[in-house]
């Protein structure tokens, strides 16, 4: 009789073992993963590019006013060799050109931090936004985890290529869970104007 309590106490002590070890890795299982390339929606982003590209073309024209402005400044120090060292005139000049020349770096150095953080600030926006839309496409499909990759094919003649795929975290997916193409469609549907109006 004892031996049969005993029995039945170690079957039923067996079963909660594995039922306790099977039940997170059978939850672990259910697990629904997708990956996503971050770097492609960027690329997708109509109003990002635009804005981008504005960025851009604001930061040429003010090299090309920084440079028209040092050449300004070489005229003028190209003057100063022809006054008399010590003159007054000489030295007006010189403190002169000294102060626009201090102004001009001043100004050139804020300029240079104003587009940066500009920059900054749109790929801020931009990567919220498309994070938000992430949360909600997994919120909607029970997708509980998903792992950033690049979906760029490597190529033997670009190092770069070859060692950011060899470094990726990502070895091995299927197809079907990339969802880049469903963020990319949630991006052209209206997207855009979450990151406005943050």
């Amino acid at each position: 009789m004892k031996n049969k309590r005993w029995i039945a106490v170690f079957l039923a002590f067996a079963c909660l073992t594995v039922v306790a070890f099977a039940s997170p890795s059978a939850s672990m299982a259910q697990t629904k993963v997708a990956i996503v390339d971050v770097g492609q929606i960027f690329k997708s982003h109509t109003q990002f590019s635009q804005q981008l590209a504005a960025l851009k073309q604001e930061a040429e024209q003010f090299k090309a006013n920084s440079l028209a402005q040092q050449q300004q400044l070489m005229q003028k120090a190209e003057v100063l060799k022809g006054l008399k060292p010590g003159s007054d005139d000489f030295k007006a000049a010189e403190s002169r050109l000294a102060s626009e020349s201090a102004t001009m770096e001043v100004e050139q150095r804020n300029k240079m931090r104003e587009l940066m953080q500009q920059e900054a600030q749109l790929h801020y926006r931009t990567y919220n936004e498309v994070n938000s839309l992430i949360s909600q496409y997994c919120d909607s499909t029970g997708t509980q985890l998903v792992l950033r990759y690049n979906s760029q094919q490597m190529d033997p003649n670009v190092p770069g290529s070859v060692m950011q795929r060899v470094n990726g975290s990502v070895v091995f997916h299927n197809k079907q869970n990339d969802i880049t193409p469903q963020i990319v469609a949630r991006v052209s549907q209206g997207g855009t104007r979450t990151a406005q109006q943050r």
